[in-house]
């Protein structure tokens, strides 16, 4: 008895490894179709980006964002040399990066944040009162001590001690150092003429540290120390941080409000996408309110997408233009006020999507315009003299030409004439449960869009240059059962003959009888 107990329990576990096999390939499959996105750049706009790869998660679980925060002058690099889908800077472009590009590329200003003047000095709060022109001397190593008497003298009442400042500045190439050394420069002629503005330039004083991280972190380990980072690290980190004087005269704190005023004064006229962002510059914006020291933080991307090998497919350009058109939009800019970052005024918004709306993927456009209609259609599959109903709405022309039931590939295969966005509504007598779209052998990214108790309504790509139909695979096909109902059920079949000879060879496993 033993042995038919043994021969029994062979069979459950075989039954259920061979389910698990089976099943591998559709869950590879699965793995597979999920785009990647990579990105790398400012250091600047890193939380609010982490925070929308979190979010967008929720809107479209097939594609993943993998962002580098190594710094502008970082992304710049790996942008020119295609490695990135890409780039991210806080500096526009210059006009040799442009050159130094393989193709044309394109700015999309993604938030609006303001650089601030952090500072560690025990006993001295937060609200200390400099001048741009004070900053300068600063870093140019001519005011060395905290009680200097230009910073006294905007500072009365307020007890500074006779300590050295530790200038900190950053180490790498960065957006933010550009930001800062443009005001500097803006300010001050001396800075301008000895040392100038730039992602990196040859500084006269202070202690480098990497990223705007590494600076807020070294402000706050050091005593007496001065330096410069985006505001919401400041905020983050709890740092104490000056006020400024601006054009019109007045001590502005860096918050939301006075960076929103420094915008609605400097960014009235703004070039096309695709031109030069090189003059564009919301510093020292005019103004009473108006915080100094603010700027834009840009996207790149290369007009014609498929000039960098990172971007594949017309599907993978897509799914990265639909994530930036959602940064951009409402969804993703209603984070940016939570960050300490300025939310895009409207006039940006439009511009950044006329901008989207002129990128091509093999000089075919990637982002299907709004005004665009949609072709609503039904096309029927029939099998075993039944009839079952699709509805196929497109608004890339794509139509279909072929619905089919494919009893040997446990799938539902449906041809196109040609590549586009479609939406489709399914019958579940059909195909319920649907967990994967492929194409040519290919996983194909997809959403489910909508559901009732009859029907079940998915969107997705067909991607350019894909042999064969759209074929798609569910947790129940007709006639009855499909992949992985039937591996369900021959399972629990096996289990259920398996536990009944268990019960009376229970003794086998040393357990007694059940």
């Amino acid at each position: 008895m033993h042995g038919v107990g043994k021969r029994t329990t062979m069979i459950v576990i075989a039954g259920f490894f061979a389910a698990v096999l089976a099943m591998m390939p559709m869950l590879s499959a699965y793995a597979q179709g999920k785009i990647v996105i990579d990105g790398a750049g400012a250091t600047f706009p890193f939380p609010l980006i982490d925070t929308w790869r979190v979010q967008y998660q929720k809107v479209n679980s097939d594609v993943s964002l993998n962002y580098q925060s190594i710094g502008s002058g970082g992304g710049v690099k790996q942008f020119t040399e295609k490695t990135v889908d890409f780039g991210a800077s806080d500096a526009p472009l210059t006009e040799s990066e442009r050159g130094a590009l393989p193709g044309p590329a394109v700015h999309i200003p993604e938030t609006i944040g303001s650089v601030v003047a952090a500072y560690n000095v025990p006993g001295v709060e937060k609200g200390l009162k400099l001048t741009g022109p004070v900053l300068a001397d600063i870093y140019l190593g001519k005011i060395k001590k905290w009680n200097d008497p230009q910073i006294a003298s905007e500072n009365s009442g307020v007890n500074l001690p006779n300590r050295d400042i530790v200038v900190v500045r950053r180490a790498d190439g960065s957006g933010t150092t550009f930001v800062w050394t443009s005001y500097l420069a803006t300010v001050s002629q001396e800075w301008k003429d000895k040392v100038g503005a730039g992602k990196s330039v040859e500084w006269p004083v202070g202690v480098g540290a990497p990223g705007n991280e590494g600076v807020s972190n070294t402000i706050g380990q050091t005593p007496y120390s001065l330096g410069y980072v985006e505001l919401s690290y400041a905020l983050t980190t709890g740092m104490d941080y000056a006020s400024i004087k601006n054009k019109a005269g007045n001590f502005v704190e860096p918050t939301l409000d006075s960076t929103k005023a420094a915008v609605e004064a400097g960014a009235t006229s703004l070039p096309a996408g695709d031109a030069s962002w090189a003059n564009v510059s919301l510093l020292d914006a005019s103004g009473d309110n108006s915080y100094p020291i603010a700027s834009f933080s840009y996207l790149l991307l290369y007009k014609e997408m498929s000039t960098s090998p990172k971007v594949d497919s017309a599907q993978k350009a897509k799914a990265i233009v639909d994530f930036i058109a959602w940064a951009i939009g409402p969804e993703g800019q209603k984070h940016a006020e939570q960050l300490s970052y300025v939310p895009l005024p409207d006039n940006v918004v439009k511009l950044n999507m006329q901008t989207l709306g002129s990128l091509t993927y093999k000089s075919q456009p990637v982002l299907q315009q709004q005004q665009q209609q949609a072709s609503d259609t039904t096309v029927s599959a029939t099998f075993e003299g039944k009839s079952y109903p699709v509805k196929v709405s497109s608004s890339s022309s794509a139509k279909v030409t072929s619905v089919a039931v494919n009893a040997a590939g446990q799938s539902i295969d449906v041809g196109f004439d040609k590549p586009g966005d479609v939406e489709l509504t399914l019958p579940k007598a059909m195909i319920d449960g649907i967990q994967v779209v492929s194409a040519g052998g290919k996983e194909v990214s997809f959403q489910q869009v909508g559901s009732t108790a009859t029907e079940t309504t998915i969107k997705f790509t067909v991607p350019d240059g894909s042999a064969g139909p759209v074929s798609i695979k569910g947790a129940s096909v007709v006639p009855e059962f499909g992949v992985v109902s039937a591996l369900v059920l021959a399972v629990s079949l096996v289990a259920v003959i398996g536990i009944a000879r268990f019960k009376g060879q229970a003794s086998f496993f040393g357990l007694g009888r059940l």
